[in-house]
């Protein structure tokens, strides 16, 4: 247990109030892809009539845009020094956020205000007005509630900014670190990061906006071409291969040939071995489903009710799902490849792949949260299942990136563990997902202890750091 303590103590900020600072920027992150719009709430008979009414509504979409430079500057503002990290905050975090605030809640109260009487009284009618709008944020959704909590945990920690109680960017603790890695090559991983888990998503978005959205806007209709089926199995795959094109040209030379290096032809037992975890988890999870349904069926339904089948709870995937390879392949190129590599160099191997799952859960936030109907508990579960899924599939993964020298058999585990939960193989119950995740976590500590894998090849030796170093 204390070593635990150690090492969770190792892998969170020098300074722990820096959590709030980070959290604050998370809930603007992902306050954008939340809903806004109450239910129930639609648009004020009185302004229906007006010509104003379809243009606020086709505004909403730019009035997120502030909050969404203010949650991707603050993460650039979390991990990139700055003589002057308040002013940072206030002009590139905090004044966007609230501009978008204000925009949108003016826009819900121009568009959703109720309507007023000729015989009201002036004084009676903006009473009511005020009653209303004043109301009406304890009424609206996780958007406006999490960009709100976001705001209010930036301005405390820039409180503690301003009283010199407080600094940035976050960093860990530096006792453990190796200075393995040259500032310059640091500095461009670094900004790899930055994008991976800040602007990346605006790159999908705009690959979207362009096949689809301005189609539909110019023609006022869905265009053809996405109504085929080799639109929907191929349209992820290109876009992916787009998108991480332009991260390869971000990562620069010297890391694209750390990349290459990572990929070797592994011998067909280690692609045995890969399949078999996600493919036995799964089965695991499936057999054990069933045994309980049939005991359950045994002890209550025995002669009422045919007993539970065997063959359905093992049904096979759409073949065509194995396109997920190629998304599957480019991340561990990004996070195995290279993130894992220069992490273990820096911070030594288990702390080094733990912050790559963090990194690698962030970069996921924007997908799991877009266009989604959470409450604002919704979403603290998914972050938290996100997180510990990446951690613990990251230690799973990494231990085949290095035990096998290259990041094929990783891409094979990752395919197949896609596959199977886009598939939704095996029956849903009660508890699976915590299941699951304990199972990946089971597996990872029984590979690291008792088949412990080396990181000569990933860390060299350097003499040991005393001072804080950047976190990312």
């Amino acid at each position: 247990m204390k070593r635990l303590v150690k090492f969770l103590r190792s892998v969170l900020p020098a300074d722990p109030t820096q959590l709030i600072f980070l959290a604050g920027v998370f809930c603007l992150f992902v306050a954008p892809h939340l809903r806004w719009w109450p239910t129930g709430l639609g648009v004020a008979p009185g302004r229906l009539a007006d010509s104003l009414v379809q243009q606020v509504q086709f505004l909403g979409v730019f009035f997120l845009l502030p909050i969404s430079f203010a949650g991707v500057a603050g993460y650039f503002v979390c991990f990139w020094p700055s003589d002057h990290p308040f002013r940072r905050i206030l002009l590139l975090v905090c004044l966007p956020a609230m501009a978008g605030l204000c925009l949108m809640y003016s826009r819900l109260l121009y568009l959703a205000a109720p309507s007023s009487s000729v015989l009201e009284g002036t004084g009676s009618l903006v009473a009511h007005k005020i009653s209303w709008a004043w109301s009406l944020p304890w009424k609206l959704l996780s958007g406006f509630h999490f960009c709100l909590i976001g705001l209010l945990l930036i301005a405390i920690y820039t409180s503690r900014l301003a009283f010199g109680i407080a600094a940035l960017p976050l960093s860990l603790p530096g006792n453990t670190v190796s200075t393995a890695l040259d500032s310059e090559s640091w500095r461009r991983v670094q900004f790899l990061i930055w994008v991976l888990v800040g602007p990346l998503y605006l790159l999908f978005s705009s690959l979207a906006w362009f096949t689809l959205g301005l189609p539909i806007i110019l023609s006022s209709h869905i265009p053809a071409y996405t109504q085929s089926v080799w639109f929907s199995r191929f349209s992820s795959t290109i876009e992916t291969l787009v998108v991480f094109s332009v991260i390869f040209w971000i990562a620069g030379k010297e890391d694209r040939q750390v990349i290459w290096k990572a990929i070797r032809l592994p011998e067909p037992k280690y692609v045995g071995l890969a399949l078999a975890f996600p493919i036995g988890i799964a089965v695991l999870l499936s057999t054990s489903q069933y045994l309980v349904d049939r005991a359950l069926w045994a002890a209550h339904d025995f002669g009422r009710f045919s007993p539970p089948q065997f063959r359905s709870y093992f049904d096979l995937p759409d073949p065509w799902l194995l396109l997920a390879f190629f998304a599957a392949f480019f991340e561990e190129m990004i996070f195995r490849g290279l993130l894992q590599r220069r992490f273990i160099q820096r911070y030594g191997i288990y702390r080094g792949i733990f912050l790559v799952g963090i990194v690698w859960a962030a970069f996921h936030f924007a997908s799991d949260f877009s266009f989604a109907r959470l409450t604002e508990i919704d979403v603290l579960l998914k972050l938290g299942w996100r997180i510990l899924f990446c951690l613990a599939l990251s230690y799973v993964l990494g231990w085949l990136a290095l035990r096998f020298g290259s990041i094929l058999p990783a891409a094979i585990a990752h395919t197949f563990y896609n596959v199977l939960v886009m598939s939704g193989f095996g029956p849903p119950f009660l508890g699976k997902d915590t299941v699951l995740v304990a199972l990946w976590a089971v597996l990872a500590w029984a590979l690291f202890r008792y088949w412990p894998v080396s990181a000569e090849n990933e860390s060299k030796e350097a003499a040991p750091e005393v001072t804080p170093e950047p976190a990312l």
